[in-house]
């Protein structure tokens, strides 16, 4: 009996190593190989942005953006939010925040929207309108619904939060940039 054990055991150690080292040769055979055409376009984009140094993004529409906002304001992080930041200082005016608002650097709206997520707990955060952009086709905007308690008192609140878009040309290229974050109840 002991006999038995000592040998399924050490079948047990020679397939986790297999195994162990099976996956390390496939991801390193993975890394190694170049791009798949048949890749999703969207999963191509997320690998380049997160390759790229923080501000330099590749071109995406305002539904991206506005998609990037809600996750991240979902998940409490300001990072997605950021990226989408321009040369230009945003105005933002949020209610939670401390600020009751003005125009921020990126430097100051990471520290503003990270309180405000230490401070607040996001229940639920979704974009329920959309606005075409205008004539000119360099300003839109979205309006979401944010329901969310305040972690001092547990008081829940209901608000909109509107984020403005501008498309930031420099040079040849133009991208679309947050403008605006501000919360009406």
């Amino acid at each position: 009996m002991d006999t038995s054990r000592r040998i399924l055991l050490l079948v047990a150690v020679v397939a986790s190593v297999a195994t162990a080292f099976g996956a390390s040769t496939v991801q390193a055979r993975k890394k190694s190989a170049p791009p798949s055409d048949s890749k999703p376009q969207v999963a191509q984009q997320e690998d380049e942005s997160t390759k790229r140094p923080q501000g330099e993004l590749p071109s995406v529409g305002p539904m991206d953006i506005f998609a990037d906002v809600e996750r991240g304001w979902n998940s409490g992080n300001v990072d997605p939010i950021l990226r989408h930041f321009g040369s230009q200082k945003v105005a933002i005016s949020i209610e939670g925040t401390g600020p009751s608002g003005g125009k921020f650097s990126r430097n100051q709206s990471y520290y503003l929207l990270k309180d405000l997520f230490r401070y607040t707990l996001t229940r639920k955060f979704e974009f329920v309108q959309y606005r075409k952009p205008n004539e000119e086709g360099n300003e839109t905007f979205a309006v979401a619904e944010r329901h969310y308690q305040k972690s001092d008192d547990g008081r829940l609140f209901k608000d909109k939060v509107y984020v403005s878009l501008n498309l930031e040309r420099a040079g040849d290229e133009e991208r679309w940039v947050i403008s605006e974050i501000k919360s009406i109840r």
